[in-house]
């Protein structure tokens, strides 16, 4: 079975950074996707990025792109350390790497791999559009501006 892996922030294309570079290198881009959950902007500004948590609510998705993993496990790896939950990394981690279903544009379903955020979100501005590259103003951060 393929490895596929399911990005939703700084990983996606639209980034054009260093990391997405070493996964367009190493992977194959199959679609447009979305999955169950919540967004939310971990840390903002420069070099800012979001995290992802579980939801269930109707209303509930994330959008993001399906890659193939050519060596999956080199790749796993070396995300998984970007990611900061790599065996040397300090406990508890930001982020853990587990399967969870996604839903191609076509309306297959997939399974995937997917870093979801473990850390609180009490202080996190939701990103209500489910899309870290469209994103929406939540109610939070309008009533700070």
């Amino acid at each position: 079975m393929n490895a596929r892996l399911f990005v939703y922030g700084t990983l996606r294309k639209d980034c054009r950074n260093g990391i997405h570079r070493m996964l367009a290198g190493d992977a194959k881009f199959i679609g447009h996707a979305r999955m169950r959950g919540r967004l939310v902007q971990v840390r903002g500004g420069p070099g800012g990025y979001p995290g992802l948590v579980r939801a269930t609510a109707a209303r509930a998705w994330v959008r993001g792109e399906v890659y193939v993993l050519e060596n999956p496990d080199d790749v796993l790896a070396r995300l998984d350390e970007y990611e900061g939950c790599g065996p040397r990394d300090a406990r508890p981690h930001e982020y853990e790497r587990v399967q969870h279903e996604a839903i191609l544009e076509s309306g297959a379903n997939i399974l995937v791999w997917v870093y979801l955020y473990t850390g609180s979100t009490a202080e996190k501005v939701d990103i209500l559009s489910g899309d870290y590259c469209h994103p929406s103003p939540s109610p939070r951060s309008v009533a700070r501006e």
